[in-house]
């Protein structure tokens, strides 16, 4: 029997979804808030994103736990260049509670309620700003969401933490690396004349002028 075209098309999309490779990621999107870091700005959106991993090649009907943890990636600031990440297999969070699943048709419905982390030593990355060490990072939704050693300096979520019920993360299939970008490369100067230059050179060119002058009259 011919299958038509559009419906063939709509099985191929079928399929592939359901072979999509692990691993997962669930991405919270959140306002700054009470900030004390001098580059992060209040006002603008952060990203929490966690990346997870139980060997599965689909979203339906899953579940991860804290075990299945391999990442946490924030950024910060609508341009996103304020970036720390930490490798949650090597240093796992300090606090999970709860955990992730989805039904039939892949759609998320539970989240963990509490994922808490403070790192130190090479199992994180930063770029894009300074800070002091152990960071400390909330998932709760009612702390302050990020802070450097002893939360000197903090920033909150404007609604008051990150926000845990299901509806508020978006799940996706990640395979980026588990690491803050290394920082642009710094501008190369363009060498320019001094003033003592850019008189010399104008009298170049005031003498070619006098000197083509001549030619044609």
């Amino acid at each position: 029997m011919r299958v038509r075209q559009p419906l063939f098309c709509a099985l191929l999309a079928c399929a592939a979804s359901a072979a999509i490779a692990a691993p997962f990621a669930v991405t919270y999107t959140g306002e700054i808030d009470q900030s004390e870091f001098a580059l992060i700005m209040d006002g603008q959106r952060y990203t929490v994103n966690f990346v997870f991993d139980n060997g599965g090649n689909t979203a339906v009907n899953q579940v991860w736990t804290g075990a299945h943890l391999t990442c946490t990636i924030w950024s910060m600031n609508d341009a996103g260049n304020l970036v720390f990440a930490q490798d949650l297999a090597t240093s796992p969070p300090t606090e999970v509670s709860g955990s992730i699943t989805t039904n039939g048709a892949g759609v998320l419905t539970g989240m963990f309620t509490v994922v808490n982390g403070d790192p130190a030593g090479p199992a994180f990355s930063s770029s894009g700003f300074a800070h002091t060490v152990p960071v400390h990072w909330f998932a709760n939704g009612v702390n302050e969401v990020f802070g450097d050693a002893a939360q000197v300096r903090t920033f909150y979520d404007a609604s008051g933490g990150v926000q845990m019920a299901p509806a508020n993360w978006l799940l996706h299939t990640y395979d980026g690396p588990c690491a803050a970008p290394p920082p642009a490369p710094a501008p190369t100067p363009v060498p320019t004349l001094g003033g003592a230059g850019l008189a010399a050179l104008a009298a170049l060119l005031a003498g070619l002028g006098g000197v083509a002058r001549r030619r044609r009259a």
